[in-house]
């Protein structure tokens, strides 16, 4: 009896050691400093920005790691500051690769690498084409919206060379492929507010005791045209505007909504403990600059339930 009891207890201990290793397995990959761009403090260890061709760049080293000097590596040549990097961005459309490094330091978190994607010019477009994908029509903006709303001036580009690249540490090119085509290249408008918004948000749902190294994705962009093609009414859905994303939580790589609350379905039920998350994410003042829409979604017999969150600026639940 005393046997079976020790065993007991040491696999009382195996579970319980299992499950801490578990629940600690997610990392934030926050880099030892942050930086600044466009008002946005980023600590990711990558991150991405969209600019236009030769548009003025400034990355700032947030103010509280102005300490130490740090060195960017740009176009193969290596520049040192403490405060801030200022260059021009490349006249032709693509990707680039950026590091920014503290100086003498070659641990993980000393290093922020930084994908800059020169976007291709939206006066470029061929119609409602550009390169062949077709993209359609983008409304007037009325003056009333002209706050949280704005045409694009220009598409990011992607290839299938890309597909494997991290735009941030948990989420890659893939995940933010359109449902409108399943060829290449394919051209979206993505906001930086969007990446930082999810990257956060999934730290908190970690938080809270659901494990997620990523979110599932429905639906990222949809051009004017592949909106109206789904039979969706309104010319300003955030969709349109790269900052709204419909996500899920897929641990079980089933492309379905796991079953969140253990209820043995996968419902609206799971889809609402997001919700709720989303909502106390919106509320807390730290995340102020990413608030945006938030809504739960059930499935529908194609698709599992799902979230609606977006970073529009101001939060609205419905």
């Amino acid at each position: 009896m005393k046997k079976i009891f020790v065993f007991s207890i040491l696999v009382v201990i195996i579970l319980i050691s299992s499950f801490s290793l578990t629940a600690a397995a997610f990392s934030a990959e926050h880099a030892n400093f942050s930086i600044v761009y466009d008002n946005f403090k980023i600590p990711l260890t990558t991150f991405s920005i969209f600019v236009m061709p030769r548009e003025g760049i400034e990355i700032s080293i947030a103010e509280e790691d102005r300490d130490k000097k740090y060195v960017i590596e740009l176009n193969g040549k290596s520049f040192e500051n403490e405060r801030s990097f200022k260059w021009q961005a490349p006249a032709k459309s693509g990707y680039y690769p950026v590091k920014i490094k503290e100086k003498n330091k070659n641990d993980a978190g000393s290093e922020i690498k930084l994908n800059v994607f020169v976007l291709h010019p939206a006066h470029k477009m061929n119609g409602q084409y550009l390169d062949g994908f077709k993209i359609g029509s983008y409304p007037n903006i009325p003056a009333d919206k002209k706050t949280y709303y704005s045409k694009p001036t220009g598409f990011l580009k992607i290839e299938k060379s890309l597909l494997d690249l991290n735009l941030t540490p948990h989420f890659k090119m893939n995940q933010f492929v359109t449902n409108q085509s399943n060829k290449f290249p394919q051209y979206i408008v993505l906001q930086e507010s969007l990446l930082l918004k999810l990257e956060y948000f999934l730290e908190e749902v970690n938080k809270a005791g659901y494990k997620a190294d990523t979110f599932g994705i429905v639906s990222i962009y949809r051009s004017p045209y592949f909106n109206k093609k789904l039979g969706n009414n309104t010319d300003f859905s955030r969709h349109l505007f790269g900052d709204a994303a419909d996500i899920y939580i897929d641990n079980s790589g089933n492309q379905w909504m796991d079953d969140l609350n253990r209820d043995g379905k996968s419902t609206i039920k799971d889809s609402n403990i997001l919700f709720d998350l989303a909502v106390k994410f919106d509320q807390k003042e730290k995340n102020s600059q990413l608030q945006g829409g938030v809504c739960s979604y059930k499935g529908n017999g194609v698709r599992g339930p799902f979230l609606h969150i977006d970073s529009r600026g101001f939060h609205v639940s419905w």
